[in-house]
């Protein structure tokens, strides 16, 4: 279970981060959150999805990286074996919180950084550590302040981005039939992609303002990421092999 505490330079004084990869710090997973800035990177090598929350209804942006729950099959050990990993894996144990309510609403103000002391990452011994004997941030904790900067305006300009692809009509459920080397098949059932003939049938200032906004250049990113499917197959085939 998850133990969220305020980043305290007095109370995590002492804590180090482990940053080396590994399924024992929660990366065997066959499936991760991205956010629209991170397109152009992820469609390289990642097949992009969109999935559906049941309970509010809203669409979520998310890389495969397997095909079975527990499986990621660009985690050999310790290496991450692609040019790119998402900002979902890399922020962790690290997340942003905030701490007061201004009118009713999370207040910007009171925005900080929380730390997850249930993962497996925070250690005493080992890796990275946050604060310098002064108690200022170290390095590395400036890089993840950075970071998580970022991430807060990119996945409210994602929600944005799938807003966009919901209100033109773009987004449509989807099957993805997988047939295995050796010749086993999968059917995996709750995806959603873009709309491909709808998004090539836009036209005139529909077009021009997704255009403007990044969403076609983005939509059809994810599109085009779809044909990683058959590289993540051939990951699964020299798994199996080995």
């Amino acid at each position: 279970m998850a133990d969220i505490q305020v980043l305290d330079s007095g109370k995590h004084r002492d804590l180090r981060i482990v940053t080396k990869r590994g399924a024992e710090y929660g990366e065997a997973a066959h499936i991760v959150p991205i956010v629209a800035d991170e397109l152009g990177n992820i469609a390289l090598e990642y097949p992009i999805v969109l999935v559906k929350d049941q309970e509010s209804g809203r669409f979520g942006m998310c890389a495969m990286l397997g095909f079975e729950q527990g499986e990621n099959l660009f985690l050999d050990g310790d290496v991450w074996d692609a040019s790119y990993v998402p900002i979902q894996v890399r922020r962790q144990p690290f997340s942003l919180s905030y701490t007061a309510e201004k009118d009713g609403e999370p207040d910007p103000a009171s925005l900080v950084i929380s730390i997850d002391m249930a993962n497996s990452r925070v250690q005493e011994e080992d890796g990275e550590r946050l604060f310098n004997e002064d108690g200022s941030h170290s390095e590395f904790l400036q890089g993840v302040n950075n970071m998580l900067a970022e991430l807060g305006p990119a996945v409210t300009a994602t929600n944005a981005f799938i807003d966009a692809l919901v209100s033109h009509d773009l987004i449509e459920p989807s099957q993805l039939d997988v047939q295995f080397p050796g010749g086993d098949k999968k059917r995996f059932e709750g995806l959603y992609a873009v709309h491909e003939e709808t998004l090539s049938k836009i036209e005139g200032d529909v077009l021009a303002e997704l255009y403007k906004l990044g969403y076609l250049q983005g939509a059809w990113l994810m599109l085009a990421s779809i044909g990683n499917v058959r590289k993540l197959m051939l990951r699964r085939a020299r798994r199996d092999q080995a």
